[in-house]
């Protein structure tokens, strides 16, 4: 059985890290999550989440992080490492483990890719 454990070093946690990520502005959602990615210069994918207060009380906002983080930590082996996310779930009533797993598949892929195409050239000369 192949494990996928999820430590710390996986966790988006100071403020100046979500700033970096918003301000880079590659975002996408699509009615489960708004997800938005910045490269980061480690060998890991690392996730931040954000659930407003919209989404009910403590223990409801709790629930729905814990489903965010074990959608990741399933479906990180699939993503593309040296990656910051930040997750925004958007539609409470739509939220469960197997839709934040699917969602975070495709924007996580789609995003990535839109990452690669902006980014310029290494090799290109100066």
């Amino acid at each position: 059985m192949q494990t996928f454990p999820f430590p710390a070093t996986h966790h988006l946690r100071t403020g100046r890290d979500f700033e970096r990520v918003y301000a880079l502005k590659c975002k996408g959602a699509d009615g489960v999550l708004l997800l938005f990615v910045a490269r980061n210069d480690l060998p890991v994918t690392r996730i931040g989440l954000s659930v407003s207060k919209k989404h009910g009380g403590a223990v409801q906002r709790n629930r729905l992080k814990r489903w965010l983080r074990e959608a990741f930590r399933l479906e990180r082996h699939q993503f593309s490492t040296g990656v910051d996310l930040i997750a925004i779930p958007l539609a409470g009533d739509r939220a469960s483990l197997s839709a934040y797993r699917q969602s975070l598949i495709g924007l996580v892929k789609r995003l990535t890719r839109r990452l690669d195409r902006d980014r310029p050239p290494e090799d290109a000369p100066s």
